[in-house]
């Protein structure tokens, strides 16, 4: 039986469909609002990613965007930010080596560096805009880091989105500050939400919205956080992107 509150989800618009179709499923409801897109970006000309002894992703669209852009990973080993990220690399022939199961970017980065030891040159594939602290963590380590900017996330536009974004009791999932910062953008109302880990925890506390933050970042463990029941979900989704 449907539940009587909804889901609303605001990934980009092949995402969105992913979870639409598995929580409509599992008889959870839910609406379809994509409030992101992703732009490519060129790739600079001295880039080498087989120079890097690591390739690390905190997204799968960073690992989608790096496919896309044809790159290589060489003989660089690579890590992994949540079960999501791991899956899409490994859906692409990609072992993984690195594979902690944390909330953010700074604990991931945490992690490397109490499981590796510099010297080593780390590439960070991902969007142009992303928090210091991963950098800063393992520079700080004695890393050498470069970043790779391979996309830029865009707002929808507001001629594309409806009035009011979502009924009474219902809960909004995020999935990364740049959907919080498109809603914000959008609208006035701050219903309860439920964020993919703890730095788009932090974008919507200081945006105002009443937030609880996922224990893991994935499907599941979202409609859990938000007081619904995640058990009729397809188990497959525990690895879902």
């Amino acid at each position: 039986m449907a539940t009587e509150r909804s889901i609303i989800l605001t990934r980009d618009a092949a995402r969105n469909r992913i979870w639409a179709e598995a929580l409509t499923s599992a008889g959870i409801a839910c609406v379809d609002l994509p409030l992101i897109r992703f732009e490519k970006l060129p790739l600079p000309q001295d880039l080498d990613p087989a120079a890097f002894d690591w390739l690390l992703f905190t997204s799968p669209q960073g690992v989608r965007a790096f496919l896309e852009s044809c790159l290589t990973s060489g003989a660089a080993r690579l890590g992994a930010l949540g079960s999501g990220t791991a899956a899409t690399l490994r859906a692409a022939g990609f072992a993984v080596d690195f594979d902690p199961q944390q909330k953010d970017g700074a604990a991931f980065a945490r992690e490397f560096c109490v499981r590796f030891s510099p010297p080593a040159a780390i590439l960070l594939p991902g969007p142009d805009r992303r928090m210091d602290e991963p950098v800063a963590i393992l520079t700080g380590a004695g890393f050498t880091v470069r970043e790779l900017p391979l996309y830029r996330t865009v707002p929808v536009a507001g001629a594309d989105l409806p009035a009011a974004p979502c009924a009474p009791g219902d809960v909004v999932f995020f999935c990364s500050p740049s959907t919080v910062r498109a809603f914000t953008a959008a609208w006035d109302a701050r219903p309860g939400a439920v964020a993919i880990g703890e730095t788009t925890a932090r974008a919507c506390r200081e945006a105002g919205f009443p937030v609880t933050v996922a224990e893991t970042p994935d499907l599941r463990a979202m409609v859990r956080a938000a007081g619904l029941d995640p058990s009729t979900l397809n188990a497959n989704l525990e690895s879902e992107p």
